[in-house]
């Protein structure tokens, strides 16, 4: 077991911070003590997709999904935002949380690791940055042009195996940059202020910035589009099976295409 926790946080990253939030209370991460009976601990990333606050209103689109299935069978639901999931992953393996919500691409690398339900909704990686990059070079629009340059993904985020991969399959070095004080939606916005060079983020966050930021370029994939999952605890195939039941059924209901229709 230390050989797999020392694994998992080298893959997934250090320990960072997580918030929670349930009925009103918040607690610390390392402070936090998992609930028992019905209720599910759920590790979620704060994100303009995911979940975030609105007037004091907790929104976004897996958040919504999860708040209706527990409520519709009777489940009380515990969240605990986290900015990066890096300590969200190293909860889950050492069962502090019940699950993960957030933009999780079922990957062969992640699924080593943590069960992944089916597919939530489709996404892919794209390439944040600038429309007037420095020397007038113009945005990148190729995955060739990222060799030997530098760029930042959220930490603990699974887009940093995506560039490992493609490091690998072009034969040189990308270099990476990641800060635990920087989200998906932060680095957008900074390399939109010419704080960050470029940035790897998914399209689904990057297209909820990008208006706001017509300077923004998100055109460039880095990735196929891949299936946006939720992640559980090992050995847990009783929520496993459950909650791929529950979306099955959830993805068939007018409820899920208002959702898809408000946030994709």
């Amino acid at each position: 077991m230390p050989v797999i926790i020392a694994i998992a946080i080298i893959v997934l990253g250090g320990i960072g911070m997580a918030r929670r939030c349930a009925h009103g209370s918040s607690k610390l991460a390392n402070e936090y003590v998992k609930p028992g009976g019905d209720t599910l601990a759920v590790a979620i990333e704060m994100s303009p997709l995911t979940y975030f606050l609105s007037h004091d209103t907790a929104e976004g689109f897996d958040y919504q999904i999860l708040r209706d299935i527990t409520s519709e069978h009777g489940i009380v639901a515990d969240f605990y935002p986290v900015a990066n999931l890096d300590d969200a992953f190293l909860g889950l393996y050492q069962h502090r949380y019940d699950m993960i919500v957030g933009s999780l691409p079922s990957t062969n690398a992640l699924k080593k690791y943590f069960p992944l339900t089916e597919a939530v909704y489709l996404d892919k990686q794209v390439l944040v940055q600038r429309r007037d990059s420095a020397g007038g070079r113009g945005p990148i629009s190729s995955q060739e042009q990222l060799l030997k340059d530098t760029v930042w993904v959220a930490e603990g985020s699974p887009n940093l195996t995506r560039l490992r991969n493609m490091s690998h399959e072009l034969g040189e070095t990308i270099y990476v940059r990641t800060d635990p004080a920087y989200s998906s939606e932060h680095l957008a916005i900074l390399t939109a202020l010419g704080e960050v060079k470029q940035a790897v983020v998914n399209e689904a966050i990057a297209s909820k910035i990008a208006p706001d930021y017509p300077n923004l370029d998100i055109e460039t994939p880095i990735s196929l589009t891949q299936f946006q999952c939720w992640a559980v605890a090992p050995g847990d195939s009783t929520l496993l099976d459950s909650l791929n039941k529950w979306l099955y059924e959830f993805k068939s209901t007018a409820r899920y295409h208002e959702l898809v229709k408000k946030y994709l």
